[in-house]
């Protein structure tokens, strides 16, 4: 295929659940799309095609919309800071950059900038396509801003803008849409770099002066948006929401740490520093500081859930709810059915024929009346799709990728029928839900280790949520990591509480909390199984014997010659290492392992649940849902 390459001309990947687009994009933001097959090549980067695939839908139901002026944010954003390119080098390097952003954002690929700087975005329309494009400009100042995410907090944003400009006579701002991104440009021009600390939501956030001579970048306090940082010695600095926008472009390159904002002047400055969060401030100033514990019961728990999951349901657009069968998404789903109609909901589960996850899931979704729908993935197919599993995700990390495998199946499935989705995420290290917590010895080792988890999420639970969601246009809400659930969670529960003992399982008080007859009781009581786990109970050692097919005796016996940093320790992390090479060359360093090669390998106590091949007794996760296989013919 012949495309044309001429000013304003650029090719790129779009990615769709069940097809691949070339692209060609002008500077009107115009597309001309060819649909392609097989595999494809952009920017150097070898790209593997959807699949199409089946599932099964268990009830339908109308769609229906719901009301907000603000839309999904399914997007991505790129911005460059190089005063050696005039605007036009800019422009043509922005956009031809944008175009690996967008299967975030695949309709259209927004661009401002002038001498020295560059802002693109990526975005996939919703409902009203005018209200949201970016990037935003203001008409006062010329300020603009990109923006990944949600802000939940914007309309009370809004009104704090409008009372401290009357207060000074300054008269209204010229608000030109009803999209929450557009707020941080009045905030922008009046507070400066306390912008960030104003939000309240999931963001990655980049803004920019006029002139491009002032900039602020920003990332919400959990890291539920991706956001990285690269720069060279030229003075070159760039801002992405995936790592392959980089490769290549910079001399260095580094993950942006949440809860924080960078300038040029300040470079990073953490903006969300709570009580609760000391122990963990204290290990990056190197300082001894006693470690405080909270003594309060949940009584509260529930009401602040219930609240987040309410400040999560704001769309303009249709939502559903990933339901795995688990505790923690179960819970999310009874809190909607306090807040809005079930029957308009569509909800979502992936597994193997009979797996923990598929049987109770279907029990949750009769209970609360939702549309439901499944796919259900055999082990081969599991194992088709890491390349386009490592592509997206962009680790070689091999318990993170054995979880975003049916989190894969799961976002196509779902992106099939909505854009933005509810998940139980962040409740496994609120509530100390991991099955090795079981060997927790006292009630600081068991702060201390739910704190550090926590400060991984953004390396692992969300990225996967994140990179997997818009591999196929899904935005994932977390209501379990609320600011307000964070502090409630950390900064009051007693430790005691989160302890596995007297035989008390784990999550124990979460679960007593809901325990009122509507969520099915193998359902509340029962044992946590990690994503990729509770999808199959063999499914894992099967793809590690599919893996140790693909890889011989010779190269991983000189793993550790070709790769010294992070080497591989079995035929099924040496596949996914060079899967990985096969995109980020020379990116390994960048990428988060954990140390022992699983969560529980840091924990300060021994573990004697999992081990870096994944959980050693998967048959303690079957339950009363399952179907007895002896008696299946």
């Amino acid at each position: 295929i012949v495309c044309p390459r001429g000013p304003g001309l650029r090719r790129g990947l779009l990615h769709h659940p069940e097809r691949m687009v070339l692209s060609t994009i002008d500077r009107s933001g115009l597309s001309i799309s060819i649909l392609l097959s097989g595999l494809a090549l952009s920017s150097g980067l070898l790209i593997p095609a959807m699949q199409p695939f089946q599932h099964v839908n268990f009830r339908s139901s109308a769609s229906s919309t719901r009301g907000s002026p603000c839309g999904a944010r399914m997007c991505g954003i790129i911005a460059i800071f190089d005063p050696n390119l005039g605007a036009s080098e800019l422009e043509e390097l922005t956009r031809s950059l944008s175009t690996l952003l967008s299967h975030r954002g695949p309709d259209e690929v927004g661009y401002v900038g002038g001498p020295g700087y560059g802002l693109g975005h990526t975005r996939l329309s919703i409902m009203d396509p005018a209200a949201g494009r970016q990037p935003l400009t203001s008409d006062e100042t010329g300020s603009s801003v990109i923006h990944n995410g949600e802000i939940y907090n914007f309309r009370d944003l809004r009104a704090e803008v409008h009372e401290a400009r009357h207060a000074t006579g300054a008269g209204d701002f010229a608000f030109k849409t009803g999209s929450d991104s557009e707020v941080c440009l009045p905030l922008f021009d009046s507070l400066g770099n306390d912008v960030a600390s104003k939000l309240d939501g999931m963001f990655a956030v980049v803004l920019a002066s006029e002139d491009g001579k002032r900039m602020l970048a920003c990332r919400d306090p959990v890291g539920i948006k991706p956001l990285y940082r690269g720069w060279s010695a030229d003075g070159r600095t760039m801002f992405a929401s995936e790592l392959k926008c980089l490769v290549g472009q910079v001399e260095h390159v580094e993950e942006f740490p949440p809860g924080h904002y960078w300038t040029p002047e300040t470079g990073y400055v953490r903006f969300y520093s709570p009580e609760w969060m000391t122990p963990l401030l204290a290990e990056e100033a190197t300082e001894e500081v006693p470690l405080e514990l909270p003594m309060g019961d949940a009584s509260r728990v529930r009401s602040i859930l219930r609240s987040a999951v309410q400040k999560r349901l704001m769309s303009d657009v249709e939502y559903g709810l990933l339901l795995s069968g688990g505790l923690d998404s179960a819970i999310v789903c009874k809190l909607m059915a306090e807040l809005t109609d079930m029957s308009k909901i569509k909800s979502f589960t992936v597994g193997m024929r009979n797996s923990p996850d598929i049987m109770a899931a279907r029990a949750v979704a009769e209970v609360f009346g939702t549309d439901h729908h499944e796919h259900l993935f055999t082990a081969e197919e599991a194992f088709s799709i890491l390349p386009q599993v490592i592509y997206h995700l962009e680790t070689y990390e091999p318990e993170l990728i054995r979880s975003s495998i049916p989190n894969f199946f799961l976002a196509r499935l779902a992106g099939e029928h909505v854009k933005v989705v509810l998940t139980g995420e962040g409740a496994d290290e609120l509530f100390a839900g991991y099955l090795y917590f079981r060997d927790c010895p006292d009630r600081p080792s068991m702060q201390r280790e739910t704190l550090r988890i926590f400060d991984h999420l953004h390396n692992v639970n969300l990225q996967r949520s994140d990179r997997m969601g818009m591999a196929h246009g899904i935005e994932a809400r977390v209501p379990f990591l609320d600011v307000d659930m964070l502090a409630e969670a950390y900064g009051k529960l007693d430790p005691t509480i989160k302890m596995h003992v007297d035989g008390k399982m784990e999550k124990h008080a979460l679960r007593a909390l809901f325990d009122d007859g509507d969520i099915p009781q193998d359902v509340v009581w029962r044992t946590k199984a990690m994503q990729c786990e509770g999808v199959g109970t063999d499914w894992v050692s099967i793809l590690q014997g599919k893996c140790e097919e693909v890889i011989s005796d010779e190269e991983i016996a000189r793993a550790a010659v070709d790769f010294p940093l992070n080497t591989p320790q079995s035929k099924e992390e040496l596949y996914y290492r060079k899967l990985f090479e096969e995109h980020f060359s020379g990116m390994d360093k960048f990428v988060h392992v954990w140390e022992g090669g699983c969560r529980a390998g840091g924990a300060p106590w021994e573990n004697n649940a999992y081990t870096r091949a994944g959980l050693k007794n998967t048959q303690q996760l079957v339950h009363g849902l399952m179907e007895d296989e002896a008696a299946t013919p």
